[in-house]
């Protein structure tokens, strides 16, 4: 095993054994089978995943391709962020769909033990017959049964990009995660345009959750 790869190994387990956690370690070579990643996905409950290998190192799986083969939730950790602390203000892009409802449902435990949480609904009235009365409120509801404290604002977008609109307001507001349902839009649209998942993929300065 190379020295890299066995002072990892040591970290790991160091943290684990710190926080008296369960884990196992399994090295996945870059440029190896797909398979391989996809099958250790299957049995996990959170992908984590690096923003510098989305950009920079090839061979890696990406998050798209994860998101389609395994089902499992992928975390993505920006290339800069320095602290340590994730999920303690928490940001839900909400456009009542299913992939937005699937990732509150993964991320439910991150959001209930977060010290807030706001639903981030743009431009509710593209799915108004899904919103119900008052867009975000009946999803705040849900959370809230299971502890969670939320808070719901609607803005409208005017033309501006809906990825665009998630990270200022993030960044405004000083979250330290954002939760988005991925690929909620027709998926050959979001291949040609680009699209929120895409973009925010890219771009944000904060970690993202995506399920899909």
């Amino acid at each position: 095993m190379p020295a890299a790869t066995s002072n990892v190994r040591r970290h790991f387990e160091a943290i684990s054994a710190k926080h008296d956690l369960s884990t196992e370690f399994r090295v996945i070579r870059r440029g190896g089978p797909d398979e391989d990643i996809t099958l250790s996905s299957l049995h996990s409950d959170l992908v984590v995943i690096g923003q510098r290998e989305l950009q920079e190192l090839r061979g890696y799986a990406s998050p798209e391709r994860l998101l389609l083969s395994s089902g499992a939730p992928i975390l993505v950790i920006p290339s800069g962020w320095k602290s340590e602390s994730i999920g303690n203000k928490i940001l839900v892009g909400w456009n009542a769909s299913r992939q937005a409802r699937r990732a509150v449902a993964d991320a439910l435990p991150f959001l209930v033990a977060a010290s807030s949480v706001t639903l981030l609904v743009v431009d509710s009235e593209e799915r108004a017959g899904r919103h119900g009365e008052e867009p975000g409120a009946d999803i705040a509801l849900y959370l809230a049964r299971h502890g969670a404290r939320v808070d719901v604002e609607q803005v409208l977008s005017k033309g501006i990009p809906v990825a665009d609109i998630i990270l200022s307001h993030a960044a405004d507001h000083g979250m330290d995660l954002i939760v988005i349902g991925a690929y909620s839009h027709a998926r050959f649209v979001e291949v040609v345009f680009g699209g929120v998942t895409r973009t925010l993929l890219g771009q944000t300065p904060i970690p993202i959750l995506l399920s899909r």
